[in-house]
């Protein structure tokens, strides 16, 4: 599995494991997008993972914008998948950790 869900007091935690390539960027949007609304605090968990694919980042613009920028963030992420965060110009303007 890609994704866990833990969901307590308005805040959803996503925590993602393995090489979120595009196959399990696609899979994991399906529970991502059915778990969360606007009024919800989102943190993805990337402890487990060593990879993102440009998916995974549309994944997490996705979910930004339904709960706001505010009320979403990243972390637990390694230097090599923050290096792509730095990259595509997200880093900052994400909550990134």
């Amino acid at each position: 599995m890609a994704v866990t869900l833990n969901r307590n007091d308005g805040t959803v935690n996503f925590v993602f494991e393995g090489r979120m390539d595009t196959i399990k960027c696609m899979s994991a949007e399906k529970d991502v997008v059915e778990n969360i609304n606007e009024n919800d605090q989102v943190v993805f968990d990337l402890k487990e993972v060593d990879y993102i694919a440009s998916s995974f980042l549309r994944l997490c613009g996705r979910a930004s914008n339904t709960v706001g920028v505010e009320n979403f963030s990243v972390i637990n992420v390694s230097p090599s998948v923050k290096k792509v965060f730095k990259i595509a110009g997200l880093a900052n303007r994400l909550n990134i950790k």
